[in-house]
């Protein structure tokens, strides 16, 4: 593959059943196998995402299938774990993704040293979600599912996606942009000149402000709303850009 394709962060996708979006998706996919050497999933890719492959329904199996032939003709496809993607590394990894994380995941592309993380930590405020996140995210959750027997796992699956669509919808009226910056600040201080996020659902490019060190913010848009991107060349530019109409 040539060393001159690009960098690429996708923001949530939220993708659902019979998605009239799921087209579009997957075209704008295979037009990344022709421009991108590496891939950065920003996580929420689907409205809930568990690592269990007997619980894959037919549009993320699409999908899925979509991830593997791109790491199949080289592309470099990382994944960052949203707050409705729960272990999925043991599935996927070294199949459809290279790698699954919880946390976040350092890219350095060009003259760019880039931390890219989910941000639904980024609000210290939203402690009903952090304990939630904690909870759900735990070695007894995960055990708990298993015990649930087989043919009844998607419907419980499905019962948590309809809780995750009504949970803690006070956080999600505005953007927090005083939390994001002093988030994005720690990795600042850590010598990354770029911090990425998904989560919000909103597109932001924000210049760090003293007393934090200095570097840029991006924010990711939700990928269904707004069909953008962003993209990071070898020379070190970085912008947002439409997916091409398929």
């Amino acid at each position: 593959m040539s060393a001159e394709r690009d960098l690429i962060f996708v923001g949530d996708v939220h993708l659902d059943r019979d998605d009239d979006h799921l087209d579009a998706f997957l075209a704008f996919l295979d037009s990344l196998g022709d421009t991108a050497s590496r891939i950065v999933f920003m996580g929420d890719l689907f409205n809930l995402w568990v690592g269990r492959r007997e619980l894959e329904q037919p549009h993320q199996r699409a999908v899925i299938e979509r991830l593997a032939s791109l790491r199949s003709a080289g592309t470099v496809v990382r994944y960052l774990e949203g707050n409705r993607d729960f272990r999925l590394a043991p599935a996927y990894a070294g199949w459809a993704l290279d790698d699954a994380v919880e946390h976040g995941v350092e890219e350095r592309f060009g003259s760019r040293r880039i931390y890219a993380i989910h941000g639904d930590l980024a609000n210290p405020q939203d402690r009903l979600y952090r304990a939630w996140r904690r909870l759900a995210r735990s070695p007894a959750a995960w055990l708990g599912l298993g015990l649930v027997p087989r043919r009844r796992r998607l419907r419980f699956v499905e019962g948590l996606e309809n809780r995750l669509r009504r949970a803690n919808l006070d956080f999600k009226r505005a953007f927090p942009e005083r939390q994001v910056r002093d988030y994005a600040a720690q990795f600042l201080a850590q010598g990354y000149d770029t911090v990425v996020l998904g989560h919000f659902h909103v597109e932001k490019d924000l210049d760090a402000r003293p007393p934090s060190p200095p570097g840029r913010i991006l924010v990711l848009p939700e990928w269904k709303e707004r069909r953008r991107s962003l993209r990071v060349r070898a020379d070190g530019r970085i912008a947002f850009e439409s997916a091409t109409p398929a």
